[in-house]
């Protein structure tokens, strides 16, 4: 898998094939927001200024279950209720290691909230990543996909592949590429929307 580190014309052009992939490997429907949902425009105005692409609807996941590298599993389904940082790495990925701190920042600054990290690891050995956290003591919850396949699917334009899911569990931003988690403005789009 490639790992990219892109500038915002290379980041517009892998989101948009990121698009058509994750609508081919969609089976159900965009929604669209109902005038009963939280107003996000403000908070995800301020994630398009940073890079992020703004899905101009929710997206539907598709239903999944990752093993966590404690050994309990999550199942799409529970993420409602909670902002979520969707992420694909790997440790042999550069620009992944150079974001990492930034989201450990990111997870202190917005424990209490109504928001939580899944990282998964994409085509790796649980001991590899396991040694791999160890060493850096990283404390946001990070998952296996040993095999790879959710990679294929959600990261198919290289990692890190980053996504914003709303508290419906759809994803409303995503980006390509390495970034700063720890930029006070995107702390505060997220702790406003973790707050809606």
């Amino acid at each position: 898998m490639k790992t990219y580190t892109l500038n915002q014309t290379h980041r517009l052009i892998a989101i948009i094939a990121l698009i058509g992939a994750l609508a081919a490997a969609n089976t159900a429907p965009l929604s669209a927001q109902t005038p009963t949902e939280p107003d996000l425009s403000a908070e995800l105005a301020v994630l398009k200024g940073l890079g992020f692409h703004v899905f101009p609807q929710p997206v539907e996941i598709q239903p999944f279950s990752v093993p966590s590298l404690a050994g309990k599993t999550l199942d799409s389904k529970t993420l409602t209720g909670s902002i979520v940082l969707f992420n694909f790495w790997a440790t042999w990925c550069p620009p992944c290691k150079r974001e990492m701190p930034s989201i450990e920042t990111l997870w202190n600054a917005l424990k209490g909230d109504s928001f939580t990290v899944v990282a998964i690891s994409t085509g790796e050995k649980k001991k590899t990543v396991a040694d791999f956290i160890a060493a850096n003591k990283y404390t946001f919850p990070i998952f296996l996909d040993e095999s790879g396949s959710m990679g294929r699917i959600y990261a198919t334009q290289g990692i890190p592949t980053t996504y914003v899911m709303d508290k419906k569990g759809r994803i409303v931003a995503g980006i390509v590429g390495s970034t700063e988690y720890d930029n006070p403005a995107l702390i505060k789009a997220l702790k406003g929307m973790a707050a809606k």
